[in-house]
């Protein structure tokens, strides 16, 4: 670790070259074991569902971001805040001025003790951000730079959703952090900022266990402990292959394919069926299943239900959790018996791939 530090000091970087490289992957090496090495607080209910923040809070200040930026609440504020603490040139005014105009929000980060900083625009359903970076000597104007390589070469959605760029430093080195989140996999792109210019991007992949439970069960007129443990192993086996479920299901009784052809014909509501009660999951607000949501069998007793397991929804946006509904045959139509909130967080890491 101390040698990786030495190679990360601002002071003793030398202009890049392509033998250089090695000092911005450490940056990475860094970050990858110290991901695995952490043991976040056992009062985090899902310590991992942001691992940059879990990573910042327990890494011992090896890895920052700016957590605490200034939000503008008017853009006559930023812009007086950019005149009077920056000294902002015309140019960079004219800039932030027309990215204020574009979002919701205004926020101004900085990446670590460095004079370098990032405005940022959020904006929409989606919470698109937009940037633009400048540096703010001690003495001087403050004057835009280039956005980094992965802000340029982005396209219109990159960084809306489930991708987050953040201000923050590895090691005390200034570096563009970007949060890509995969479900069972997280992705973190370090850009570290040094000698006035971008190096070049490294990347972490890593990998978590994920970890299931069940945090509501609504039930009507069946053995709910029999018909949730069932629902919990089939949900789990869909997670895992959710191609094979519709196939597997395609092969089943005719009683299975009977229901399957009411649903398919009379699709049930979007909601899960909770008879009057309420969820109280992570995300338990999003209670329509999504549009990918699959029809499977569920035999409970001897009985063969119509079981239905998808991911919360609400409108286009979706959770990792799962909804699981159950229902029975009555004449020509379906019933609801059973639904089930099942939430999806990620347990430790299990491996921290340097790209």
């Amino acid at each position: 670790m101390a040698i990786a530090l030495a190679l990360l000091s601002p002071c003793t970087a030398q202009a890049q070259s392509p033998g250089d490289s090695r000092k911005d992957q450490v940056v990475c090496n860094i970050v990858a074991h110290t991901v695995l090495g952490i043991k976040p607080p056992p009062d985090w209910r899902s310590p991992w569902q942001q691992p940059l923040r879990a990573l910042t809070k327990a890494s011992g200040g090896i890895v920052r971001i700016d957590a605490e930026a200034w939000r503008a609440k008017t853009k006559t504020e930023a812009l007086d805040r950019l005149s009077q603490k920056y000294r902002a040139a015309p140019s960079l005014t004219e800039a932030i001025g027309e990215l204020i105009d574009g979002g919701d929000t205004f926020t101004l980060s900085r990446f670590g003790g460095s004079s370098l900083s990032m405005a940022e625009s959020v904006g929409g359903t989606a919470r698109c951000q937009s940037f633009v970076f400048f540096d703010a000597p001690p003495a001087g104007a403050a004057h835009a730079v280039a956005d980094p390589p992965v802000v340029q070469n982005a396209e219109p959605f990159t960084f809306c959703v489930k991708t987050t760029g953040y201000a923050g430093e590895v090691a005390g080195v200034p570096a563009f952090i970007v949060e890509t989140d995969r479900d069972s996999t997280v992705e973190l792109s370090f850009t570290p900022w040094r000698d006035g210019g971008w190096q070049g991007q490294c990347q972490v992949v890593i990998r978590f266990s994920d970890v299931f439970e069940m945090t509501d069960r609504f039930c009507k007129g069946v053995d709910c402990n029999a018909m949730a443990d069932q629902a919990l192993s089939l949900t789990k086996k869909v997670d895992q292959s959710p191609q094979a479920a519709p196939e597997d299901a395609n092969g089943q009784d005719a009683k299975f394919r009977a229901m399957k052809k009411l649903a398919d014909d009379s699709p049930p509501g979007t909601q899960l069926p909770t008879f009057g009660g309420q969820i109280h999951g992570l995300f338990g607000n999003y209670s329509d299943f999504a549009e990918d949501s699959v029809f499977l069998p569920i035999v409970v007793g001897g009985e063969t239900y119509l079981g239905r397991v998808g991911h919360g929804a609400i409108g286009w946006r979706k959770v990792p959790d799962y909804l699981f509904a159950a229902y029975k045959r009555v004449g020509d139509s379906l019933e609801p018996v059973a639904g089930f909130y099942i939430s999806k967080m990620r347990g430790k890491p299990l491996s921290a791939m340097v790209d």
